[in-house]
């Protein structure tokens, strides 16, 4: 810092020699002490984009193991009424592993195609539960 006749050059920044980031001082009150310490708790918008992201890849891998489980529980109640083999089985089937395709796109990150490989697998065990595949 240079000095011209004893006084402190100002800054450029108006400081007027004085530092930067001055600690708490015999005047600062909790309040400010509380305001400073506030935001420190707290996550960043890029952290609650991660988690966010995480909470939907979840949602989306639990609907899409929701449909295959749905759609394997329902070959086993067909089947367990005596219904005989036909196409039911195989849009159920096809319900079954694009539900579990849409598991596996989940949890690695793509929901978008998870979504619509596991509502196309819905709608193709929908079908062979229409009294059409009776």
């Amino acid at each position: 810092m240079t000095t011209h006749g004893g006084n402190a050059a100002n800054r450029s920044d108006g400081t007027g020699g004085q530092p930067l980031s001055a600690g708490p001082g015999p005047g600062t009150s909790a309040d400010e002490l509380r305001a400073r310490f506030q935001p420190q708790g707290q996550p960043g918008p890029k952290e609650e984009r991660l988690r966010e992201a995480r909470q939907a890849r979840g949602r989306y891998a639990a609907f899409a193991g929701a449909v295959a489980v749905v759609c394997l529980v329902l070959i086993g109640v067909r089947l367990g009424q005596g219904d005989a083999l036909g196409v039911w089985v195989a849009t159920y089937a096809m319900g079954v592993a694009l539900g579990g395709w849409g598991f596996v796109l989940a949890r690695i990150g793509h929901t978008r195609w998870a979504m619509m490989v596991t509502c196309i697998g819905g709608a193709l065990a929908g079908l062979g539960d229409s009294p059409a595949f009776r």
